[in-house]
Formats: C-alpha cells, structure tokens, sequence
C-alpha cells in the first residue's frame, strides 16, 4: 500500500526544497487550479476532464496536495492585488500554519462520494481512506482530536457509505477499519477551536479576516451583546436547506437574490462572503440583524469561551425563538464553519 503518512518536519522541508516548478499563474489561472485543486473538497459545477493520475495529487490533505497547494499560493501572492485580494490571500496561507492536514477528511463533506463521482479508483479511495486513519492517530500525539460533533458527523457518512453497492473487497475492508477505528475514539473535551492545540491563534486568524478588521474575541462579544439591547426579539424562519456542505452564510447570502463576489476559498464556496455580506448590510431586515448577531455571539460563546454544545443551543433557542433541531443545525455549522458569521460584522456599526 502506498503511504502518505510524512512527518511533519519532513513535510515542511520537503515542500521548502520540491515544489513542483510552476510558472506564474495569472488570476483566471490561478482560481482554475485550486478549483481543480480542491476538486473532492468542494467539485465544480463544470468539471475539466483530467487524467486520474493528476486528480490522486489533489486527494485531500496528502504530502502531494499540501506541496501543490502551497505552489499555487505562491504564484497568487506574486500577483499585483487589491486590498480585498491580499486580505484573502493572507488568509488563505496563514491557514497552512494550522491543523487541518491531521483531518483529512472534513466531517460535513462527502469526500469519497466526490472520488466515487469523479471515477478515481476504488484501491486509491481506499488508500486515501486509510491515510485519514493514520493522520488522525498522527494528530492524537500532538493531541489534535476530533469533537463529538465532527465524530458524530463522520460516522454517519461512513454508515450512508455501507448502504453503496458496487465496492471493491479492498475499499470496503477500509471503509470499515475506519468504522471500527472510530468506534474507539475519544473526541476532545471542547467542541470549539480553543479547545486544539494553538487553536485560539487559529480562531483570531478567522475573526481577523471575515470581520475585516482586528479585535480580541472578547472585545467582539461586548459589542455584539451591546446591540441586544437596541433589537427587538424576531422570530426566525431558517431559509436555508438543512446541509452543510456550504456555510450558512452562503446559503443564506444566495437566497437574497444577489450576485455573489467571486473568490478563490474553497470553504467559502469559491466566493468572498465577507465583500459579498458588505453589499447587503444596509438591506438586512431587523430580524436579519438579530439572527447574525445571535450567530457571531454564540460562535465566540463555542470558540472563544469553550460552551458546551448544549450551552450554543440554549442561547440560539433563547435568542432566536427556534426549534432544538434548528439549533442544533445552527451549532452543527458554527463547528464547521467558525468565524463566518462575522461575515456580517459591519452590522455591528450600523446599529451603534
């Protein structure tokens, strides 16, 4: 079997003294290749034909996808951007200081069924599937661990995967080891980001970014819990479909009837939802206010303040008038997707 399991020191020299020679990349290039590059993270609508020997270098979080994606970050930082571009751009390569290569497999994507889609072979998913097992038992060591909503969340994408017909023997005996590693093991105690080894840094990097500006995360929570006072308590209707292989800010931004600003992250659906949310403030209903108030609250309550999950969902319920199943959405897409809601920060001038 192939191994891509590198330790990480060997990763960062091995990505300092072999980049693939890429020449630079123009804008159009550029967002080409990391949509191409992040093809099982988040597939395109219009998929390039390529060979399957070209798309096994972008299975997720492997040594030959970090290396490609650090050269693409590379060509996009040696462009001439605007401020909105280099904010992004900053973002997107502080991001490869943190963890995520220790969890190969995002909980809320469905990663082997975008491989099954895209005809990779099964012995490769295979592989792919066992290298997310070493990965997250390499993470156990520096005690990087799974929370019980990531858990919970990747179990039930391995029992949908059970119900599939077709699988080769070798495919299936991987898919359940991972079942079976799963069975045992421990998440961590938090479900927020604090709750990871240099995750507070790895918060403020996101706060920095969709706010747009920078602040402590409590100095955040006293200006959002000033504006509760100024609000009228709304009752909300959720008009988004009940998934999250997109953020809600996402889904909620495309059901206003709006163009969204093009981007190159594929976390936010290949879009800029902090420009995107900026041109819709002075739009936002009262309601819409309280719900994204609520949201950026109860993300610093998770993240910042290491709530329990129960905790997120009592202050949603108590806020926001909704269900527990809301709720527990709600917090579901505050764990996947930390920080967006911050997105709408600039609602927080306008209420003052």
């Amino acid at each position: 079997m192939i191994k891509y399991l590198v330790l990480g020191s060997l990763l960062l020299l091995t990505t300092a003294c072999s980049e693939p020679e890429m020449k630079q990349l123009d804008r159009q290039q550029v967002a080409q290749q990391l949509k191409l590059h992040n093809e099982f993270l988040q597939p395109c609508e219009s998929q390039v034909a390529i060979n399957e020997d070209l798309l096994v270098q972008s299975l997720p979080f492997t040594e030959s996808y970090l290396i490609k994606r650090h050269a693409i970050y590379n060509s996009l930082r040696g462009l001439d951007l605007s401020p909105t571009e280099q904010k992004l751009a900053d973002y997107l390569t502080i991001a490869e200081r943190f963890p995520a290569r220790y969890f190969p497999w995002p909980a809320h994507i469905d990663v082997v069924e975008h491989m099954l889609h895209r005809d990779i072979s099964q012995p490769k998913i295979a592989e792919w599937v066992d290298f997310t097992a070493e990965q997250l038992t390499l993470g156990l060591q520096s005690k990087l661990k799974l929370n019980k909503i990531e858990l919970a969340a990747l179990k039930a994408q391995l029992t949908a995967l059970e119900d599939r017909e077709g699988f080769s023997s070798v495919l299936i005996e991987s898919l359940d080891s991972l079942t079976r590693y799963l069975e045992d093991y421990t998440p961590r105690g938090s479900i927020g980001l604090h709750g990871l080894p240099n995750g507070g840094p790895w918060y403020q990097s996101k706060l920095n970014y969709f706010a747009g500006t920078t602040d402590a995360p409590l100095n955040w929570l006293v200006k959002v819990q000033n504006q509760f006072t100024k609000l009228e308590a709304q009752t909300l209707k959720l008009p988004v479909e009940l998934e999250h292989n997109h953020s809600l800010v996402e889904q909620w931004l495309g059901k206003q009837s709006m163009s969204l600003a093009k981007g190159l992250d594929w976390q936010q659906g290949y879009y800029n939802l902090p420009v995107t949310a900026s041109r819709h403030i002075k739009q936002m209903s009262e309601s819409d206010k309280a719900f994204w108030l609520t949201m950026m609250e109860t993300d610093l309550g998770v993240h910042y303040h290491a709530w329990t999950s129960q905790q997120a969902k009592v202050n949603l319920i108590k806020r926001l008038n909704i269900s527990p199943q809301q709720a527990q959405f709600l917090v579901a897409d505050i764990i996947f997707y930390p920080a967006f809601s911050f997105s709408f920060a600039p609602v927080l001038k306008m209420t003052n």
